[in-house]
């Protein structure tokens, strides 16, 4: 009977070792890198700051009494 026990045992820690296996790897799946996640927020921050990706946030100066 302990053999028949053993096997049973044994067969579960099994199936739940795989089904611990299968969340760990979906996990890391859906998991982005910590570059990708800080130019996405970089990015939402231009985006709310109405900043251009490309131009800076000091306006022109036209008609400035100063300038050359």
């Amino acid at each position: 009977m302990n053999a028949i026990a053993v096997m049973y045992v044994n067969e579960h820690l099994e199936s739940l070792r795989f089904e611990a296996q299968q969340r760990r790897s979906a996990g890391q799946a859906e998991r982005r890198s910590i570059r990708s996640r800080i130019a996405s927020t970089t990015a939402e921050l231009r985006r709310t700051l109405g900043i251009e990706a490309s131009g800076t946030t000091v306006p022109a100066l036209k008609n400035y009494p100063y300038g050359g």
